[in-house]
């Protein structure tokens, strides 16, 4: 092998050999390459082979109907080396076509159509050579790569994994006309993959500090992670602050921000978008909806409320608010099928009343709720976020809002604007916090303002925007670093 050849070899890191026109695919992984430049050396037998069969590959049958089913039974072969022992591959299918689609309100009719909105009706699953099911998920609708499974191996030895792969056409035992005469078209495909991490390896991986920052001051540069009591999870909780640049998570084909690790190992995400957008990028595409009124309703201090019961201070019941409805119509709308991925995070709508007033349905003078006091409009060294929260002011939901303390955390400031920090996005948008009862009789609560800093405003005021909150399962894993060009993406 000629230097040009080696260097070459080193620049890619991955030697990728595919026999195109029969059964078998190789490729190699893991290559120990040692030196650099033109005195890069490649030992022989430094190559750990992975080899799949598959036969043709293709997973293709026209003119579907119910209870349906394409089967593929193939086989991953792997051969380690005297050095390298581990090797982790990926298992997905490649879609060419797929004309599936959920039964939605655009094709539901009560009278003619009774489908199951939003089922499943197009599933995989993955099964090992003793028919156990290694894996299972929803196709309904999907399109392009869909991971399977990663999977790390570590031999000693030559070692076969015979698997089998079934797509099923469900019957829902209800009206499935809007997926009559339908194609399902893909082929099962075999790759070298980056190993997965579950959050408590990125939580190892992180730089954390514990002492606190000051909260004072806006945050405008690269802060890192802050690890925090949780009030709310117990444990600990690792948030991000300032200009962060390693936290964007792909997630339902979305771009996404995390807010913090919670005490309880899921992980806070606030939505940024179809796409990611770089620290300081003003932009509308990561509000889920605009112009939305926190409750058109205002003139008593329960519309403070995420859920509010007229004549009582708190309640996680009740008539919901119109931040809530919109926020589940639209997770309803694009993450309902990703919801075994979803934790049911826990949400604060903290309605204690600041020290020195009493609750009140419709004073006729000013109060204020302990987050005014926390926000330190009044003064600057009372800022004090937390993440602890009332009993009864903790709602337990796939999806919610950020809160003010969030917001301080994440490195915002009452009245400061700050557009370096990673939530701002030059548009207004709610948080889920009251902050006053104001004596004109308008209930309010806090927002993030379009120069990034944050303020409150009256709950009817229908010019802001709404930034959904989800919680990813503690147990889900990830690849990639965190970067806007290489985010955690869920798998």
């Amino acid at each position: 092998m000629n230097n040009k050849n080696k260097t070459l070899i080193m620049v890619v890191g991955i030697l990728l050999i595919m026999i195109m026109g029969v059964s078998f695919a190789y490729f190699a992984v893991g290559v120990n390459i040692s030196g650099n430049g033109s005195n890069t050396n490649l030992g022989t037998g430094n190559f750990p082979l992975v080899q799949y069969d598959a036969g043709d590959s293709k997973l293709l049958k026209d003119n579907l109907m119910p209870k349906d089913i394409i089967t593929k039974n193939f086989k991953v072969i792997v051969t380690p080396t005297k050095d390298v022992k581990e090797v982790t591959y990926r298992i997905y299918i490649d879609i060419v076509d797929n004309t599936f689609v959920k039964c939605t309100d655009d094709n539901y009719d009560e009278v003619t159509n009774i489908c199951e909105k939003n089922a499943n009706e197009l599933v995989y699953r993955l099964k090992d050579n003793n028919g156990n099911v290694i894996k299972e998920g929803d196709l309904t609708g999907s399109s392009g790569q869909i991971e399977v499974v990663r999977d790390t191996k570590t031999q000693e030895a030559r070692t076969e994994y015979e698997y089998t792969i079934e797509i099923e056409f469900v019957d829902t035992n209800k009206d499935q006309n809007h997926n009559a005469n339908k194609t399902f078209n893909g082929g099962i495909k075999v790759e070298f993959a980056e190993k997965a991490k579950t959050i408590n390896d990125i939580i190892a991986s992180l730089n954390t500090k514990t002492e606190q920052p000051d909260f004072s001051q806006i945050a405008t540069t690269d802060e890192g992670v802050y690890k925090v009591s949780d009030g709310m999870y117990g444990g600990y909780s690792y948030y991000w602050r300032g200009a962060v640049t390693n936290n964007y998570v792909k997630f339902a084909n979305k771009c996404w921000r995390i807010v913090r690790i919670n005490g309880d190992g899921s992980m806070r995400l606030i939505y940024d978008g179809t796409t990611c957008h770089a620290n300081g990028t003003n932009t509308t595409e990561n509000l889920a909806v605009t112009n939305q009124a926190y409750n058109p309703s205002y003139d008593s201090s329960e519309y403070v409320g995420y859920t509010y019961t007229l004549g009582s201070q708190r309640t996680t019941s009740g008539t919901a608010s119109n931040l809530k409805i919109q926020n589940e119509t639209w997770y309803n709308n694009n993450l309902a099928s990703y919801a075994s991925k979803i934790a049911e995070g826990k949400y604060c709508n903290d309605r204690d009343v600041a020290s020195g007033y009493s609750w009140s349905s419709q004073p006729s003078s000013d109060f204020y709720y302990v987050g005014y006091d926390r926000s330190g409009v009044n003064n600057e060294s009372s800022i004090s976020p937390t993440l602890s929260c009332p009993l009864g002011d903790v709602y337990t939901l796939q999806v919610g809002a950020i809160t003010m303390d969030e917001v301080v955390m994440a490195g915002g400031k009452w009245g400061t604007a700050n557009s370096s920090y990673y939530l701002y996005n030059g548009q207004n948008y709610w948080t889920m916090s009251p902050c006053r009862w104001y004596s004109s009789g308008y209930a309010r609560v806090f927002f993030v303002y379009s120069n990034g800093s944050f303020n409150n405003n009256n709950v009817n005021n229908a010019n802001l925007g709404m930034r959904p909150v989800i919680n990813l399962s503690s147990d889900i894993t990830l690849v990639g670093n965190g970067a806007i060009n290489d985010p955690y993406e869920v798998i």
